[in-house]
């Protein structure tokens, strides 16, 4: 799609008119989309950005000195917005460690280890495990799978994710610790939650302001890991 990216002339959008409808209307949707112009003209790699900016600033999961894994960690919006987070004192990351990962290349942030691989692999994770301390203080993952358009089938196919993550959450976490997951609602999200209460002292959805209207995208926050 890079090669057939939209126009903005006068205000009005242009396309190349070998572009299908669907692309059309991402691409109108992009340049009408308030966070995409403040990513830009903040220097995020991405919107996705402003919902994690939004949830520190509501839970201050984010401090100086942790060590934090970003899961499904490309274009790096959630990387730069942890770096900034743990960088506030003014001593870099304040001895802490942030670690990405995704199966695309992420641009570079810098202080930030990125793993290129499949977390659903076992010698990606592996890999991962082996570069990662013993313990963290906090685990993000706005993985998500490629969507079918059928609700339910990605709602099965996120939630394949979301326990593959929390399954390496509760093995690394240090107590005490952080999971935040990203979620696409459809039921099983309800039952997910009950089990994490079992984990965690507190467990609550989330949906940030920049998340778009009409998605079915929520963040579920579970806080205090019992250990």
């Amino acid at each position: 799609m890079t090669e057939k990216k939209r126009e903005i002339i006068g205000g009005k959008t242009k396309f190349n008119n070998k572009l299908s409808d669907s692309s059309k209307q991402y691409l109108l949707r992009q340049a009408k989309d308030q966070y995409v112009r403040m990513a830009i003209e903040q220097g995020y790699h991405s919107r996705a950005a402003f919902k994690l900016k939004e949830i520190n600033e509501k839970r201050k999961i984010i401090k100086p000195g942790m060590t934090v894994v970003d899961l499904g960690a490309a274009p790096g919006g959630w990387c730069q917005v942890i770096k900034e987070e743990m960088s506030k004192d003014g001593k870099g990351l304040g001895g802490g460690q942030i670690i990405g990962l995704d199966k695309i290349w992420m641009q570079d942030v810098e202080e930030v280890l990125f793993i290129k691989g499949d977390f659903t692999k076992d010698e990606v994770l592996e890999d991962l495990l082996y570069k990662c301390p013993e313990k963290v203080n906090v685990v993000l993952s706005d993985m998500a799978p490629e969507t079918s358009g059928h609700d339910g089938t990605d709602h099965l196919r996120i939630m394949s994710l979301v326990e593959m993550a929390a399954d390496f959450a509760l093995n690394i976490l240090k107590p005490n610790g952080t999971f935040l997951v990203k979620i696409f609602q459809g039921g099983e999200e309800i039952k997910f939650r009950e089990e994490m209460r079992k984990k965690f002292a507190k467990v609550e959805f989330i949906k940030p302001k920049s998340s778009r209207k009409g998605s079915r995208e929520v963040f579920l926050l579970c806080t205090k890991f019992k250990g």
